[in-house]
């Protein structure tokens, strides 16, 4: 019985070294170069026979594709991230080869005091056609420049959009331009009732307005300032400023050029951007040029629009935040905090535990001022709610206020603006 016993673990032993020898894949994968169809890889493999080492190499380089990542390829994000069962083993089987475009040896495999042999290859890897392959088996979605808008609109929440027409000068206000610019009018109507077409929420300008108006929230006579609060208080995510060009003539046909750009209400940043003139038609009526215009653009336009949203929603938002010492500032950047760290370690901790991944840059630090160019801050608190600018300054107001910090700030796009009393 004990012999049996022996035996049975002697065949156990042998079969797991195999197991392994056949199925462990390496980690020693790098890129030495890499575009959207072409990724050039080298990677180690291990094998108990001199000739399966190639191939455990090149299934290495597969397997950490799909699951683990490579640094250099696709941003360093694996292509599947959680395996398939069925597709894996189908792929390492016998479909591997048909994405190893060649591929040469470094050097004779090498036994290893464990007695496994192993070797390295350099390897082109047909990276494009892998992509559309995981898409065809759906473990890959596809790229959003070829989606559809109809499969945009599944993949993502569209924004809620504000269209505004532009202004050349501060001193005009949304609500002038709108009643005294008729054509600009129709351009922002049409442009609007576009979008409400491919099914985006809309906020219409001039009501809102008025509600605003109503309650006494001006901040003050000032046309810009009076149209930022407009905006600001709109609800919309995303405000799209809308220009016409005209090119009206009765003999050789009349076009329209409808000049978008879209920027993110909390920030003011660019999304997007779309020019282009209509063909000439036999009209000078500016409403049907419009019309034509927006078919012409609009879809594509929004999709930018969605992905460029979708992407900041993704990563955060990038902020500044410039710290200085008021005139009577009691404390310098290098003073105590209740006898522990600096003032200026005190906020860098915070921003450093509160910014997306802790990822921000310091331009500089002197005794009476402190400046972050660059802070990631994350999409969403804790709570699940959206993470802008404004939130993130008061969070901080308020954990310098906990510790006996007074302060005054404000907010200007994506710039915070912070003094120490």
């Amino acid at each position: 019985m004990m012999k049996l016993r022996i035996l049975l673990l002697s065949l156990l032993v042998v079969y797991t070294i195999h197991f392994m020898a056949q199925e462990s894949y390496s980690n020693d994968v790098t890129c030495v170069k890499a575009d959207d169809n072409i990724a050039v890889i080298t990677a180690s493999g291990t094998a108990e026979k001199k000739k399966d080492v190639y191939n455990m190499a090149l299934k290495s380089i597969f397997n950490a594709i799909f699951l683990n990542g490579i640094d250099g390829v696709e941003n360093g994000q694996p292509l599947v991230g959680k395996e398939d069962s069925y597709y894996m083993n189908q792929f390492f089987s016998s479909r591997y080869m048909l994405f190893v475009k060649n591929y040469e040896t470094v050097g004779d495999p090498v036994r290893q005091s464990s007695k496994l042999y192993n070797g390295t290859v350099t390897a082109q890897i047909l990276l494009g056609a892998l992509k559309k392959d995981l898409i065809r088996n759906k473990l890959m979605t596809r790229p959003q420049e070829e989606m559809s808008m109809e499969e945009t609109r599944q993949q993502m929440a569209l924004p809620t959009i504000m269209v505004v027409p532009y202004k050349s000068n501060d001193r005009s206000s949304y609500a002038d331009i709108l009643k005294n610019d008729f054509d600009l009018r129709i351009a922002v109507s049409t442009v609007k009732e576009g979008f409400v077409k491919l099914g985006v929420k809309t906020v219409a300008a001039e009501g809102k307005q008025s509600g605003t108006l109503r309650a006494s929230e001006w901040e003050s006579k000032n046309a810009d300032s009076n149209d930022k609060q407009l905006l600001m208080n709109s609800g919309a995510d995303v405000y799209v400023i809308v220009d016409l060009q005209k090119d009206i003539s009765a003999a050789s046909g009349s076009r329209v050029s409808l000049i978008m750009t879209a920027r993110e209400t909390a920030t003011g940043v660019d999304l997007a951007s779309r020019k282009s003139w209509t063909n000439r038609f036999r009209t000078t009526d500016v409403d049907k040029l419009c019309a034509y215009a927006a078919q012409d653009v609009l879809d594509g336009f929004l999709k930018d629009i969605s992905k460029e949203f979708a992407r900041k929603v993704q990563q955060g938002n990038t902020v500044v935040l410039r710290v200085s010492l008021a005139d009577n500032a009691i404390n310098t950047m290098n003073s105590r905090i209740n006898g522990s760290t600096t003032l200026s370690a005190h906020i860098r901790n915070w921003v450093r535990k509160n910014a997306q991944g802790g990822r921000y840059h310091i331009q500089g630090v002197v005794d009476d001022s402190l400046i972050f160019d660059s802070i990631q801050i994350p999409a969403k608190d804790s709570d699940g709610l959206p993470m802008d600018c404004i939130t993130f300054a008061d969070n901080l107001v308020n954990y310098l206020n906990d510790s006996g910090i007074d302060s005054e700030h404000r907010v200007d796009g994506s710039t915070i603006y912070l003094t120490i009393q």
